[in-house]
């Protein structure tokens, strides 16, 4: 874990999530589109029909000139419709595309779903063989978030082969196709009859990441590029709003002195993990630290040490907790680790390595003088020790209180 958390991840099952329904037929307005082609089809094809005994009788045309003129009338009005419903087909992906992406993401609460949510998305919608998507980290390269019907291997086999073509993707903010037959790379990474369509993600921050359509075959939705594009401006804003809201969510769980986890999100994850716990049958343990003197180090040294103090022990509880254990700042000088799938015998192991960690090494030196941070521990395990998450804290909080009292004695004798 770092000092600045991420908020974790649990099973999908653990908690009540909101999920969008399955992606069951995203062509539904094609359907509509066809019924209507085929309705003005009979409408044309009708009124050609109605309009041959005018032509015979009226006009005295013969039956040779009749064939070829209603011949000629079918072929054109055939290629007239077929142009303008493609056209207008079309026109409706470029709306409706969009627009599912935009409702199917912006149904999720959790940025990871909303990426595999996607892809997913992006390759039933396009019928792709696979897809994957690689966001921008801060340092600037491109971490791979999210795949669908692709492996792991083959996705990174593709980001680093491809890594001229995605860079041309990312400057021009437009989508790059690669084709077999393009040049040396093409003939490595795209089958026969396939190609691979890296289309940019951006937002008003600009190109944040870019997502790889991997097509087997002809598709002509995958030449449309203003379809390409408005995805890719759909999907960015989405995936952005989802960071933002992340962001508060974290700022709003994180205690300002100390950068960790504070006492409102630790309850929250705790009832969490018990009720995980209870459906799963898997333990979960708390483990409470105090730090030791701290009024003692406030009146010699002033409250700025104090503080300095504080944020030193949660660097250090987070940096020796596993990435799965939860640090918190209950209040004051307490301290407290959920410990997510351990029972009491790794929690008491796990306790007294993080004792030995935090005291081991002196947090101030100087004047050939060093100061060590002293802190008591309590722990409990759920479900032997407490049936909630109220009556865990309290046994992990009364034996650290007696740990405590038993060092204060010691030190007095």
């Amino acid at each position: 874990m770092t000092a600045d958390p991420d908020l974790p991840a649990y099973p999908d099952d653990a908690v009540l999530e909101v999920r969008p329904p399955p992606l069951a037929q995203p062509f539904d307005f094609e359907t509509d589109v066809q019924r209507v082609k085929r309705l003005t089809q009979l409408g044309v094809y009708s009124a050609i029909a109605a309009s041959l005994p005018i032509d015979f009788f009226v006009l005295g045309i013969s039956w040779s000139q009749l064939a070829g003129g209603v011949g000629m009338g079918a072929l054109i009005a055939a290629v007239a419709i077929e142009f303008a419903f493609r056209q207008i087909l079309k026109l409706r992906k470029r709306s409706a595309y969009p627009a599912t992406i935009a409702v199917r993401l912006g149904s999720l609460q959790a940025l990871d779903d909303a990426c595999q949510s996607l892809v997913d998305i992006l390759t039933d919608l396009f019928r792709l063989k696979g897809s994957f998507l690689a966001l921008q980290t801060e340092s600037g390269f491109l971490s791979l978030v999210s795949l669908s019907r692709v492996s792991r291997a083959e996705a990174e086999r593709y980001l680093r082969l491809g890594t001229g073509r995605i860079q041309d993707a990312l400057a021009t903010a437009e989508p790059v196709t690669v084709r077999p037959g393009d040049n040396l790379l093409a003939e490595a990474v795209v089958s026969r009859r396939g190609r691979i369509v890296f289309l940019p993600v951006q937002c008003f921050r600009g190109v944040i990441g870019v997502v790889a359509l991997l097509s087997d075959g002809s598709n002509p939705d995958l030449d449309d590029s203003d379809l390409l594009v408005s995805m890719g401006l759909a999907a960015g804003a989405s995936l952005e709003n989802l960071r933002q809201r992340d962001d508060l969510r974290t700022l709003a769980a994180v205690d300002d002195l100390t950068k960790v986890y504070n006492r409102r999100y630790f309850f929250e994850q705790l009832e969490r993990e018990i009720s995980a716990s209870r459906r799963y049958a898997m333990p979960i343990s708390v483990i409470t630290f105090d730090l030791d003197h701290l009024k003692k180090l406030n009146d010699s040294f002033g409250h700025g040490l104090g503080d300095q103090a504080l944020r030193a022990l949660a660097q250090r509880l987070v940096r020796y907790s596993r990435a799965s254990d939860i640090v918190a700042r209950l209040g004051g000088d307490e301290f407290a680790v959920i410990l997510p799938q351990t029972d009491s015998a790794g929690a008491a192991d796990l306790a007294q390595r993080l004792q030995h960690s935090v005291e081991a090494e002196p947090f101030l030196s100087g004047e050939g003088r060093d100061l060590h941070l002293l802190v008591s521990y309590g722990r409990a395990s759920f479900p032997e020790d407490a049936e909630d998450a109220d009556a865990l804290l309290r046994r992990a909080d009364g034996l650290m209180y007696a740990a405590k009292a038993a060092r204060a004695r010691r030190r007095d004798k």
